[in-house]
């Protein structure tokens, strides 16, 4: 049941400092096998990983 609106904004430098540091340890915990599939694939995958982030945790925050 959801029980409001969620949002999130996520900071894309941030991701990348992120992804530069740890490497792909983010979206292993993050990602889904398909999410994965179009994540090493992405040109720009900090950008990829920073927006399906801020959509999980937008989706988070309005289930409750």
């Amino acid at each position: 049941m959801i029980y409001g609106i969620g949002t999130d904004i996520v900071a894309v430098p941030r991701i990348a400092a992120l992804h530069q540091r740890y490497g792909d340890a983010l979206a292993r915990r993050i990602l889904t096998a398909s999410e994965w599939a179009n994540y090493a694939a992405h040109a720009q995958p900090a950008r990829f990983l920073a927006k399906r982030f801020a959509a999980k945790e937008a989706f988070a925050k309005a289930v409750g």
